[in-house]
């Protein structure tokens, strides 16, 4: 079976990375730290860079094998099955976030009262379908679609260039550094990018300069997105902290989009594209995830269609709003911190031991 290349992997983290930030993200931070949500961006790239380093690095010593195969080696079953379900944890939250991500992005901006409970089914369709899919085939979705998105930021952002005032973000940290690490602290879930690297381990084909590529892409795509955030809080000053879907909004500053009617709906389309591609591999992911810890073998449809069924009512009954969905979040940021650091550590141990294992082997 053939491996997902380093070129579908790195496009599609881009993906997954754009995915919510530039949706939800920056009116987040501007909410928590105000003029300084920029530096809260660039706090939390810096550590989302971290955790990629790691996870890459597991990825590149366990490049034989699963995740579940290599953390059971040296715990007991019971031990690997809490780590799965922790990452399980991590990745339902994170499917909750993009569903409703993506209902206000279509309810905010092109429909009015579109009822969550039949927009989320959709969604959960082509989770289920994604679940029957080779794991290359996920990632080819977005090589063939990443010319979209492209298109999608530059519209998004490049009109806008001209509009940008530097005199909304002066002075800089005037407040100290609490409001700015408030901000990305409250924030972290939304910068968790690399742990569903993990779930793909061993159908990855590690090539020459795997990591280095890699990371120079991540950083390239963390410092767009902490510009992305300045720029975001330069143009709106306090107003930032209202504007809940920020590639939308920055349509206001471009005069070729109102100028010739409801461009933006062209943006909100391919936004939506992403999403639905992010949506796709975490419900992939807690599939997995959920296959790990039940011992169930390529039963697609037995394990895809009760997870959709629990994603659902969790959306439409505990979070039945976007605000109840993030005072969720706000009260367990302690939690949501140690899972995001916890889990790339703990693998990364792991990876280490089982690389001394292996060279011992060898080596008698």
């Amino acid at each position: 079976m053939k491996k997902i290349s380093q070129r579908q992997l790195i496009i599609f983290y881009c993906i997954y990375s754009f995915a919510i930030k530039f949706l939800m993200l920056p009116q987040l931070l501007s909410t928590h730290a105000g003029k300084d949500a920029w530096l809260s961006a660039l706090f939390g790239t810096v550590l989302e860079l971290a955790v990629l380093f790691l996870v890459l690095n597991v990825l590149i010593i366990g490049r034989d094998g699963d995740i579940y195969s290599d953390i059971r080696n040296n715990t007991k079953a019971i031990g690997g099955k809490i780590i799965i379900a922790l990452m399980l944890a991590v990745f339902l939250l994170q499917a909750f976030i993009l569903i409703r991500s993506a209902y206000h992005l279509l309810n905010d901006n092109l429909f009015e009262d579109i009822s969550v409970k039949l927009f989320s089914v959709p969604m959960l369709i082509m989770g289920i379908f994604f679940c029957f899919l080779p794991a290359r085939a996920i990632f080819r979705s977005g090589e063939i679609f990443y010319v979209f998105i492209i298109i999608g930021i530059a519209l998004s952002v490049f009109p806008a260039l001209s509009q940008i005032s530097a005199s909304e973000i002066l002075p800089i940290a005037d407040h100290g550094a609490k409001p700015m690490f408030t901000g990305f602290y409250y924030n972290l879930i939304y910068f968790e990018s690399a742990s569903f690297l993990l779930m793909f381990s061993g159908d990855i084909k590690i090539e020459k300069h795997f990591r280095k590529k890699f990371m120079i892409t991540a950083g390239i795509v963390g410092l767009f997105f902490v510009f992305f955030v300045f720029m975001f809080y330069s143009l709106f000053g306090p107003l930032a902290a209202t504007k809940n879907i920020a590639v939308a909004n920055l349509t206001l500053y471009s005069s070729f989009i109102t100028n010739n009617g409801r461009l933006d709906w062209v943006l909100i389309t391919i936004w939506l594209l992403l999403l639905m591609l992010r949506f796709g591999v975490t419900f992939y992911c807690c599939f997995t995830a959920v296959r790990y810890i039940t011992n169930v073998k390529h039963r697609a449809g037995l394990i895809g269609l009760p997870l959709a069924v629990f994603i659902y009512l969790i959306t439409t009954l505990l979070f039945a709003s976007q605000e109840s969905l993030n005072n969720f979040i706000k009260n367990i940021p302690w939690l949501i911190a140690g899972l995001y650091i916890l889990i790339p550590v703990l693998f990364f141990i792991n990876s280490l031991i089982n690389k001394k294992k292996k060279a011992e082997v060898t080596h008698v």
